[in-house]
């Protein structure tokens, strides 16, 4: 007599015998004994789990001839059992077609005529379809009528591993029964009892090796032991066992990821060389390093003792151990690369280099620090930094070349003050702030010398004028040293036709530079005589008395605080507030934004600092981003000594009040500017308006 392998002669045939389907056999006894069966059954599910075997023992309690009706379980010893039993051709009435080779649509009407007949014996004319998801669509279509409304003896079932693959008119017509894989103490518990009835000598290691390579499969299970009695006779070891499915020992793995543990790339190469020199496979060592790693994962999440752990009792101890070094984050970044360098080391080729780059990715990864600790480390570095000046930018003043002009010196221009740019740096290392492109050409442009007019030259021939800054000079009287006024000439350069006036006397007590916002006009060149254009000075006294004149601020005039500002000496003013927060838009090249917070209403509610201006809250929004925000909030902090937080209220009806005029910034030298005659001259007969302002005395 040949041999059997261990698979079919150990095949149930009963349903009780089923293991791990209890689901399934539950419910078709249940129907047997009921009597109400169905024209037409789907299995699906993993290889190797019973879906034939459960359609032939279905089909044994069909037609069974111990009873004159279906029985929840066949007797097993009649001859419609034996005949499906051992698969004999004279099984007429039980057809089992290999729906993979038989898939086509005259195949399928040779199946509907034979349908048509009444059964030769048996009860039922029976058709197990093996592989149904090999059919084609117009097989089944072909097979549609007949399976919805089929002749009364006639009952179909199809085994699939692809059960998405049949159409769903076909599934519609049928019950489908969806498998489970094979739990792991399941396969493990009827191995142990085969050895028994074999009378082999397994260690449990074994067993559990033996389990977890079928993965789920009874009959993978079944052939790889069948293969290791084979090779090593009675007795079977964990040596020998993991030699002949090619895995690798726990304690490899284990060693490995305490490589990773201690960042020793070294140690971690060499474990795989010399895997590698002993014929191991790189797809199964990633394979096996991954399924470590989801256990480990398990242990992290569920514990030690989790039924999710499938494995023997020595790999979960190692398991465990390894969950305790690890977070649960780079455990899961761990698996992440793995699975990435599996799949690269499956389908690629060099094998080894894609191997060796992944577990070098895992090193790596565990000196790696979480975004979430980087950013609030930078947050927090923020702000406990303290606001550090910054150096300020030369400004050079060209002298004109006219006569009695002398040559200014040089003057030192104080850079606009922004927020504070130095912070801690989350690696431990303080690291010099430096500033942006930007800022080096904002200075650049600012600190560039830029060619006047002399009353002596003409204009130059241009079809029109464009809009630049221009500035107005001075000297002054401080601390009662006369400094000698310079006879240079005040230039306004607008976007309109220059008229030849001759101009009041006047002396500007704060130099200036005045944009006019006007569309350019094209205008043919004219040329300006110089005494339309110069201004001449008036007396140092008057200069020095004019600057003498400080508004004083609020709070040192005895005025009654603002809506919302507190009174007491040291809590918040509302006004410094105000100053703060308009110099740092003003810094940030925000003066339209900070002209119109200057002209609305400012009061502190509590932890917050509400402005109400007249600007639609749109332009608002558009206007502040996140930075600009936490800049203001910052420097409300800062001069209120509390926490604050500003809120712009765009879109508010702003009545008109006297305000204190600002302390410093260039907010007070536009508000110095726009009173001047000229100034005022030009306001009044083109529209203009005061945008940039230049003070080039300090």
């Amino acid at each position: 007599m040949s041999y059997t392998v261990l698979a079919r002669k150990y095949r149930p045939q009963l349903f009780s015998d089923v293991i791990g389907q209890e689901h399934v056999t539950r419910t078709l006894k249940n129907a047997l004994e009921q009597q109400r069966i169905a024209h037409g059954y789907i299995f699906s599910g993993h290889r190797g789990i019973g879906k034939t075997t459960i359609a032939r023992i279905l089909a044994m309690a069909l037609n069974c001839k111990s009873s004159d009706r279906p029985v929840a379980e066949p007797c097993g010893v009649c001859d419609s059992c034996r005949e499906i039993r051992d698969g004999s051709v004279g099984a007429m009435d039980v057809i089992e077609i290999d729906a993979a080779t038989n898939r086509g649509i005259e195949e399928v009407r040779g199946l509907i005529a034979t349908a048509t007949a009444e059964p030769a014996r048996d009860r039922y004319r029976i058709f197990i379809l093996d592989e149904a998801h090999q059919v084609t669509d117009a097989a089944f279509n072909a097979l549609l009528k007949t399976l919805e409304e089929p002749p009364p003896w006639v009952v179909f079932m199809m085994a699939t591993t692809q059960p998405e693959d049949i159409p769903q008119t076909i599934r519609s017509r049928c019950q489908h029964f969806s498998f489970h894989a094979v739990k792991f103490d399941e396969i493990a518990e009827h191995l142990r009892s085969l050895t028994v009835k074999e009378g082999l000598t397994v260690d449990d290691d074994a067993l559990a090796m033996l389990a977890e390579a079928g993965d789920g499969s009874m009959r993978d299970a079944l052939s790889i032991m069948d293969q290791a009695i084979s090779c090593c006779g009675t007795t079977l070891t964990a040596d020998v066992v993991r030699g002949l499915i090619g895995t690798v020992s726990s304690d490899v793995l284990e060693n490995v990821l305490l490589a990773v543990h201690h960042n020793s790339s070294e140690a971690v190469i060499r474990s795989v060389d010399k895997l590698l020199v002993e014929g191991h496979s790189p797809v199964h060592f990633a394979r096996q390093l991954v399924r470590f790693l989801r256990n480990a994962i398990m242990a992290k999440v569920a514990g030690g003792d989790s039924s999710l752990l499938q494995i023997s009792s020595d790999e979960r101890a190692r398991v465990v151990r390894i969950a305790d070094l690890f977070t649960e984050e780079d455990l899961t970044r761990f698996l992440q690369i793995m699975l990435r360098t599996h799949g690269d080391v499956s389908y690629k080729q060099e094998q080894r280099f894609h191997l060796e780059l992944g577990l070098l990715k895992m090193v790596h990864a565990q000196r790696l620090l979480p975004l979430e600790q980087l950013l609030s480390e930078a947050a927090s570095g923020m702000s406990n930094a303290t606001p550090t000046p910054r150096p300020s930018a030369p400004a050079i003043r060209s002298a004109s070349a006219g006569p009695g002009n002398a040559a200014s010196p040089a003057r030192p221009s104080a850079a606009p003050a922004r927020p504070p740019a130095d912070s801690a740096s989350p690696f431990g290392e303080t690291r010099p702030s430096r500033p942006s492109p930007f800022e080096q050409d904002r200075a650049r442009k600012s600190t560039t010398p830029k060619s006047e007019m002399s009353v002596a030259e003409p204009m130059p021939p241009k079809s029109h004028f464009p809009v630049s800054e221009s500035s107005v000079r001075s000297s002054t009287t401080r601390g009662g040293a006369a400094v000698a006024i310079a006879p240079e000439p005040v230039i306004i350069e607008v976007a309109m036709p220059v008229i030849a006036k001759e101009t009041p006397k006047f002396e500007l007590a704060t130099p200036v530079i005045v944009e006019v916002a006007e569309p350019v006009v094209e205008i043919a060149p004219i040329r300006v005589a110089p005494t339309a254009v110069a201004l001449k000075a008036v007396a140092v006294e008057e200069i020095a008395a004019s600057q003498d004149e400080v508004p004083p601020h609020p709070a040192d005039s005895g005025l009654e605080p603002a809506v919302g500002e507190e009174s007491e000496a040291g809590e918040t003013s509302t006004y410094k507030i105000r100053d703060a927060v308009l110099n740092v838009l003003e810094a940030g090249g925000q003066r339209m934004l900070g002209h119109s917070l200057e002209e609305g209403e400012w009061k502190v509610e509590g932890n917050e600092v509400v402005v109400s201006v007249a600007m639609s809250q749109k332009l608002v929004d558009m206007a502040l981003g996140i930075e600009q925000k936490k800049a203001l909030n910052h420097a409300a902090t800062t001069v209120g000594g509390r926490f604050l937080k500003v809120r712009i209220e765009g879109g508010a009806k702003v009545v008109a009040a006297s305000k204190p005029a600002r302390t410093g910034g260039a907010g007070a030298a536009r508000g110095k500017a726009a009173e001047e005659p000229v100034v005022k001259r030009m306001m009044e007969k083109f529209g203009a308006e005061v945008r940039s302002v230049i003070d080039k005395t300090k």
